[in-house]
């Protein structure tokens, strides 16, 4: 559990953060979101000590950092950054395997935890292990990220806008690659960034951050239907944003009642087409139940043609 209590930070006298408070569970994969210069970065960096705030303190499983031995500490943090920030004169394998150097690992057990971690994440170890980080796209990079950051199995994964920098068929494959890694291990991520589509798919709770506030934290689907304030109104503005509702699918007059041999998943009308279309990924036939009406692919397709028709405000 890491625990943020009263936490605040200044720089050249301006808060970056302001009396902050939050709990973020063991196994979560939490987000936190919010524009640029919100806050979330500064807050994210207090977690291994890469940031000491003003005030407050932030603690580890009822330890505060404060008082850790920053070493020990970082030993246990993995850490994603922006970029694959991988040293250019090393292999694959040597950057991956650098804090299993630190804790002073076999060659053998080394190589083979690297080897397990590059094909979770898609590469395959035999292609990839003794390349050199100038021979990897920007997408391949950023797996090696990953797979250094996991490789000492630690209990607690930072990721600061890691696909921030990629392009969207490589950040869509590296979403993925999260969302299975973190249902195949025990670890705790906080995640952070700037892009709600991003954070809606990845998070299993979310805070957002604006001017260095905490302005509201929860699952994703509550947040959408239950902003705190404007400014987390307007943040997860469907109309802006590009998301829709189930409720809107309803609303559009779409759907049509149960049958008695209906086999339906029941979604809420929070939840979002996003979801439903994962849905469909895997089964297309798949019907969906939402307050009472039933949704089939033919609605979704209907639905998605009709939002080419709607006016812009341009």
């Amino acid at each position: 559990m890491i625990e943020f209590t009263n936490v605040t930070k200044k720089f050249d006298g301006q808060f970056a953060l302001k009396d902050l408070n939050l709990t973020i569970d063991d196994g979560e994969l939490f987000v936190l979101v919010g524009p640029s210069g919100s806050g979330k970065t500064t807050l994210l960096k207090t977690i291994n000590r890469l940031v000491v705030p003003t005030s407050g303190t932030v603690k580890i499983d009822g330890e505060d950092v404060a008082d850790s031995h920053l070493q020990k500490l970082r030993r246990h943090i993995g850490y994603v950054l922006q970029t694959g920030a991988l040293f250019p004169n090393m292999t694959v394998e040597q950057n991956a395997t650098i804090q299993l150097d630190n804790l002073g690992w076999p060659a053998q057990k080394k190589h083979d935890r690297v080897v397990e971690l590059m094909s979770k994440v898609n590469l395959d170890p035999d292609q990839f292990l003794n390349r050199m980080p100038d021979e990897l796209s920007g997408g391949e990079a950023q797996r090696v990220g990953i797979v250094r950051a996991l490789a000492a199995r630690p209990k607690l994964v930072l990721m600061d806008e890691p696909f921030s920098a990629l392009d969207p068929v490589s950040r869509r494959q590296l979403q993925k690659i999260i969302l299975n890694l973190h249902q195949q291990i025990d670890t705790t991520i906080v995640f952070v960034t700037h892009d709600m589509h991003e954070a809606f798919l990845l998070a299993d709770r979310l805070a957002v951050i604006h001017n260095g506030v905490l302005l509201q934290e929860g699952e994703p689907d509550y947040l959408m239907a239950n902003p705190a304030d404007e400014f987390v109104k307007r943040f997860f503005d469907v109309d802006n944003s590009g998301t829709r509702l189930l409720k809107q699918v309803l609303n559009a007059g779409l759907g049509r009642p149960v049958g008695k041999d209906d086999q339906a998943i029941t979604l809420q009308n929070s939840q979002t087409v996003y979801e439903w279309a994962g849905l469909l990924e895997k089964n297309p036939s798949q019907l969906i139940l939402v307050d009472g009406a039933i949704l089939t692919q033919s609605d979704l397709i209907s639905y998605v043609a009709d939002l080419g028709k709607e006016p812009t405000n341009d």
